[in-house]
Order: structure tokens, then sequence, then C-alpha cells
């Protein structure tokens, strides 16, 4: 004999149901790949413009290398002039400026000395001095012909004066291998030391021939009486 199984209607309705939600839940969700955008090659114009500011920036850089020499196409030449020098008086300078060169050479009658520069606008500035303590400005005129010099040393130098391009370097040479004593004004008979020019000691040649030869007593090196 066999036995059938009757459920009512909405029981079994709920029953089904019941079991598909519960199949539902146990089954693994679907596995999704997130799709990424592939990487966007560059484009040709993005490298043409980057090639084009290097392009430029090298330009730019030849360019101001090109313009540093014609900062010295005011300064190129020979300038010569006498300025103050504290107690030594006014003293015949001679600056020479080459172009491509960052060095000034001063030509004195104390000798021959090349100082590096800067300029700044018109105008050059260095250091000279026994103890580097003198302070130069030079700004060529508009006339191309003259410049303004200034010379200034917490030791007394305040020379402020006008250089004129052109004419031999300013440098007194001796007969002979010795150096040429300069007389100290309204001292007659006196000279400075060749050797310290900014002594304030001065050395007595009375009575001593123009062109005698003498020792410096303090370093015991010859100098020629002027």
């Amino acid at each position: 004999m066999k036995l059938k199984l009757v459920l009512p209607g909405r029981f079994g309705f709920a029953l089904v149901l019941l079991s598909i939600l519960l199949i539902a839940q146990r089954s693994p969700a679907p596995i999704v790949e997130e799709e990424r955008p592939s990487p966007t090659p560059e484009t040709s114009s993005s490298t043409k413009s980057r090639s084009r500011r290097a392009e430029s920036s090298g330009s730019t850089k030849s360019e101001t290398r090109a313009r540093e020499p014609s900062k010295l196409r005011g300064f190129a030449g020979t300038w010569s002039g006498k300025i103050n020098q504290a107690f030594l008086g006014d003293i015949l300078f001679t600056f020479t400026f080459t172009p491509g060169s960052s060095q000034v050479t001063e030509h004195t009658a104390f000798g021959t000395y090349s100082r590096p520069f800067t300029v700044n606008g018109q105008t050059a500035s260095w250091q000279s001095g026994l103890v580097n303590d003198t302070s130069w400005t030079f700004t060529p005129n508009g006339d191309g012909s003259t410049a303004h010099v200034i010379a200034k040393s917490p030791l007394g130098t305040s020379g402020d004066t006008t250089f004129r391009r052109g004419g031999a370097p300013a440098v007194v040479r001796p007969t002979s291998e010795y150096p040429i004593a300069r007389p100290v004004p309204e001292r007659p008979g006196f000279v400075y030391n060749p050797f310290d020019p900014t002594s304030r000691i001065f050395i007595d040649v009375r009575g001593k021939p123009s062109g005698t030869k003498l020792t410096d007593p303090k370093s015991g090196k010859t100098f020629v009486v002027p």
C-alpha cells in the first residue's frame, strides 16, 4: 500500500519559497574582476612640447653665456688717472680690463697686480691694498672715453676722480733692477720706503745724488734715490 503526503496549499508554497532562499544564501557570489583602464600612451605632441621646452632652456643658457662677455665692452681697454691714497697723496693708477677676463690689472709706481672684479650693471667693483682694505668702483661714462672711479679705505683713502681711456701703463721702471723711491711731498730729502709704501717712517736721503743706490735699513733691500 502506497502512502501519499498531501500538504496544505499555503504551507507547501511557503516551504518551497524557504528552500529557494536557503539555497541562494549558500551559493558563492560570482567573482567579477575589476577592469582597469590601460595606460594611455604618451602622445607625440607632449613629447614634442617637452623637447621644445628643453631646447628653449638650452638656447636661453647659451644666449646668457654669449651675453656675459658683452658686459666688459664698456670697460675693455686701458684707463689712467690720479687718485688720492691717504697719506701717500695722489697716485697715478692705470687699470687694464681684458675682454673675457674676470680680473683687472692695476699698474702703479709700486708694482703691477691683478685683482678679481665683479660687475653690477654698469659698475665694476674690486678690493686691493696691502691688507685688501681698499674698495674700488669703476663706472664708464656715456662718452666712452672717461670713467668715474672711487677708492675708499678705513685706513684713510678717500679718492673720487675721473679716469681717461688710453695711455701706456703707469708703471715707473728704474734703469736698474732696483725700485726708485718716491719723494715725500713738502719734505725735501725724505722718501717713502719703496718696500713698504704705507709706512709712516720716511727714509732720509739728504745729500744723496739722484740715482744713488741705498739700502733700506728695515728690509735690507736696495733702492734708488729719485
